[in-house]
């Protein structure tokens, strides 16, 4: 769990989990499906769904999470207001192969992204370092890749 500042004076809690609530499914639509920053990366998203499906919220028994295509093993990582509980950002990852964890979809809020009232509260690497953190408890894991944006976003070796 982290706090995050954003643009005013106020802080806000943000929590990193596999699943958000039900009734939070309209905020994850728009978190996911229509999100205002997504056209920044429309071709690599275009690109990611042609290649492995598109991505589809799910309800199971804990709550939702996202999953991608016909693909078994992808695994989610959303970033919630504590106060809110509303999804923020979304990482939506799979073990590619036994070194390579790929991050299929990434996405945050308007309000979170470069431009928006929150950018200060770096989500995007905060997130990131979460997945990071995740994959380094995968056994054989050695590089992380994110399909968006990589002429601006570089991964390190985990």
């Amino acid at each position: 769990r982290g706090r995050a500042r954003g643009r005013g004076s106020f802080m806000r809690g943000i929590e990193f989990t596999s699943r958000v609530p039900r009734h939070k499914r309209h905020a994850l639509e728009r978190l996911l499906f229509f999100n205002g920053c997504q056209e920044r990366f429309a071709r690599d998203i275009v690109h990611v769904v042609d290649r492995y499906g598109p991505p589809e919220i799910v309800d199971e028994d804990e709550g939702l999470r996202v999953r991608v295509g016909s693909l078994q093993d992808v695994q989610c990582l959303f970033a919630v207001d504590t106060v809110t509980a509303r999804p923020i950002g979304v990482a939506v990852y799979m073990r590619a192969d036994l070194e390579h964890v790929t991050v299929l979809h990434l996405s945050l809020s308007e309000d979170y992204c470069a431009g928006g009232m929150n950018e200060g509260s770096s989500l995007l690497l905060r997130l990131m370092g979460e997945v990071r953190r995740s994959s380094r408890r995968m056994k054989g894991v050695r590089r992380l890749q994110v399909l968006y944006g990589a002429q601006r976003l570089r991964a390190p070796a985990l």
